[in-house]
């Protein structure tokens, strides 16, 4: 649970940082949609966490936030109007991302086999007692 909530908070911090730094620099639309949708989704698996059922809002954020430092992290490290301290802030958030996104996914069978129990139900489908 904890971990959901730390990659969710985690994804709201870096991606709202980036839509307040597309609206100071007139960035893109096309940045700026991503990044609302990243931080909305960051919102959504927090919001989920805290009802302990973030399974589909958590499938859905993974995804995204692998997929998308898979694509911008060689664009920004091989982009030579980028300066190394650049690039190696964007390396770390990349891997402190993906990294927080294995570890939420990972946690939540912790989160469905909990509600197994709660439902009378153990994780290998027999009748817990109550």
């Amino acid at each position: 649970m904890l971990v959901v909530s730390a990659f969710a908070a985690w994804t709201v911090f870096v991606w709202a940082t980036r839509v307040s730094n597309i609206l100071r620099d007139d960035g893109s639309t096309v940045d700026l949609v991503l990044a609302l949708a990243l931080t909305s989704l960051g919102l959504l698996v927090g919001v989920a966490a805290l009802r302990r059922r973030p399974q589909w809002p958590l499938a859905v954020l993974a995804v995204a936030t692998v997929t998308t430092w898979a694509v911008r992290t060689p664009l920004i490290v091989f982009d030579p109007d980028h300066g190394a301290a650049f690039k190696a802030v964007h390396l770390a958030l990349a891997v402190a991302s993906v990294a927080l996104a294995a570890l939420a996914w990972r946690a939540r069978h912790v989160l469905a086999d909990g509600e197994q129990r709660r439902g009378g139900v153990d994780p290998a489908g027999r009748s817990a007692p109550l």
